[in-house]
C-alpha cells in the first residue's frame, strides 16, 4: 500500500517537474529564440515575465473557478492543456504564437501545481503529509537543476522548438499513468468569491503569505543575476558559473527533501524560522565569500539548501491554518510566489543598472529578514488564537 502511495506521489512530482522545466528552459535559450524569431533579447525575455504572471493567474483564478469540480478531472484536464501548450510552442514560428503557447502552458501549469500539491497531502497519512508536499515541490525544484542545462544542451543540436515537443511527449506518459493510478477525490464545498477573499483577511494567513512574497523576492534577486554577479565579483568563468548553478540546484533539491522531513520531525515553526535565518545569513555572507572560489561554493550550498527547506514547511504551515480551504490557500501562495519572482527580477535589474551589482546579495538578504519578521508575526498570532480557543473550550 505504501509503495502504491509513494508511486502516486512520485507521478505527481513528475508532473511538477515538466511544468517547471517548461517555465525555466526558456531562460537558457533566450538568445537562440531572439535570433530565430528576429526579436531583441529584451523582448524574448518577456516570455519569462508573461509566463510568471500567467502562472499566478492559473494558480489563483483557475483554482477558484474549478474548486467544486472533481479533483482528478481538474488535474488531468490541466496537464492535458499543458501538453497542448507545448505542442503549440513546437509550431511557433512567430513571436505572437509562442507567447500564446506560454500563456496556455503557464495557466494550466499553475492550476496543476496547486491541485497536485493538495492531492499529495490528501492521499497521504497525517504524519507523512509534510513529506508528500515536499516530494511534489522537489519535482518542481529539480526542474531548476535540469531544465536550463538540458534545454540549452539540446538547443545546440536540434531546433529549440523540439524541446517543447519532447516535454509534451514525456507529459503524455505522465498523464496516462496519473489517469490509471490516482484515486478519485471529490471537489471542495463551493466558496463565494467574497468568502475566498475573506480567508486571507485572517492576519495569521496574511502575514504568512507576505512571507512568501519577500522570501522568494530575496532569492530571485540574486538567482536571476547570479551569472553577472559571480563573473564580476568572483571573476568566475562561464564554465565555472555553470558548475556553481548545478551545485546550487543540487542543494536546492536536498533542501526541499529535508524540508519535508524536518516539518514532520520538528514542526513547521522551527523549520521555517531556522531556514529563513540561514537563508538571510548566506546572502549576507555572499558579499564577502566571493573573494574565494571555495567560499562561493560553500555559501551557495548553504543558500540553496536553506531556501528550499522553507518551501514545504511553509506550505504545510499555511494549510494547517485553515485545513478546509487548503487549495484556496495554496493557490494564493503559488500566485504570490510568482509575483515575488517577478518583483525580484525587476528589483535586481534596477539595482544592477542604477546602484551596483556589488550590493545585490546583502539587499536581497534584507528582504529575507523581512520575510522572517512576517512569519514570526504569523506564528505569534496563531499562538494567541490557539490559546484563546483552548481557554474557551
Amino acid at each position: 500500500m505504501n509503495q502504491k502511495l509513494n508511486l502516486n506521489i512520485f507521478l505527481l512530482a513528475l508532473g511538477a517537474f515538466v511544468t517547471g522545466t517548461a517555465e525555466f528552459v526558456v531562460s537558457g535559450i533566450l538568445e537562440i529564440i531572439s535570433v530565430d524569431l528576429d526579436i531583441t533579447i529584451a523582448l524574448a525575455g518577456q516570455l519569462i515575465t508573461v509566463y510568471s504572471l500567467s502562472y499566478a493567474i492559473g494558480a489563483l483564478v483557475l483554482v477558484m473557478l474549478t474548486a467544486t469540480f472533481e479533483r482528478k478531472k481538474v488535474l488531468l484536464y490541466s496537464i492535458f492543456t499543458f501538453i497542448l501548450g507545448n505542442i503549440i510552442a513546437c509550431f511557433s514560428y512567430d513571436y505572437a504564437l509562442l507567447m500564446i503557447s506560454r500563456v496556455i502552458m503557464a495557466m494550466s501549469g499553475g492550476l496543476y501545481i496547486v491541485v497536485a500539491t493538495n492531492y499529495a497531502a490528501q492521499i497521504s497519512t497525517p504524519e507523512k503529509r509534510g513529506g508528500a508536499i515536499a516530494t511534489v515541490i522537489t519535482g518542481f525544484t529539480v526542474s531548476l537543476v535540469l531544465g536550463v542545462p538540458i534545454g540549452t544542451y539540446l538547443a545546440a543540436y536540434v531546433d529549440w522548438r523540439y524541446i517543447f515537443l519532447i516535454i509534451a511527449f514525456i507529459t503524455v506518459l505522465i498523464l496516462y499513468f496519473l489517469y490509471k493510478r490516482l484515486p478519485w477525490i471529490k471537489g471542495n464545498t463551493p466558496l463565494p468569491f467574497k468568502q475566498q477573499i475573506q480567508i486571507i483577511k485572517d492576519k495569521r494567513l496574511f502575514t504568512g503569505l507576505l512571507t512568501t512574497v519577500f522570501w522568494i523576492l530575496g532569492y530571485t534577486m540574486v538567482f536571476a543575476y547570479i551569472s553577472p554577479l559571480l563573473g564580476t565579483t568572483a571573476g568566475l568563468s562561464i564554465e565555472m558559473i555553470s558548475v556553481v548553478l548545478f551545485v546550487l540546484g543540487t542543494f536546492a533539491f536536498i533542501g526541499s527533501r529535508f524540508g519535508g522531513y524536518a516539518v514532520d520531525k520538528w514542526g513547521p515553526n522551527r523549520t521555517i524560522s531556522i531556514s529563513l535565518f540561514i537563508h538571510a545569513m548566506a546572502l549576507f555572507s555572499l558579499t564577502f565569500t566571493t573573494q574565494s572560489t571555495i567560499g562561493v561554493f560553500i555559501t551557495v550550498m548553504v543558500w540553496g539548501a536553506a531556501t528550499w527547506t522553507t518551501t514545504p514547511a511553509k506550505q504545510f504551515y499555511l494549510i494547517t491554518l485553515k485545513p478546509d480551504s487548503s487549495e484556496t490557500i495554496l493557490s494564493f501562495n503559488t500566485a504570490l510566489m510568482n509575483v515575488g519572482m517577478t518583483l525580484g527580477a525587476a528589483f535586481g535589474g534596477i539595482i544592477i543598472q542604477y546602484i551596483s551589482i556589488l550590493y545585490l546579495s546583502w539587499i536581497s538578504g534584507l528582504f529575507v529578514v523581512l520575510a522572517l519578521i512576517f512569519i514570526t508575526c504569523s506564528f505569534h498570532l496563531n499562538k494567541i488564537k490557539s490559546t484563546n480557543v483552548h481557554i474557551d473550550n
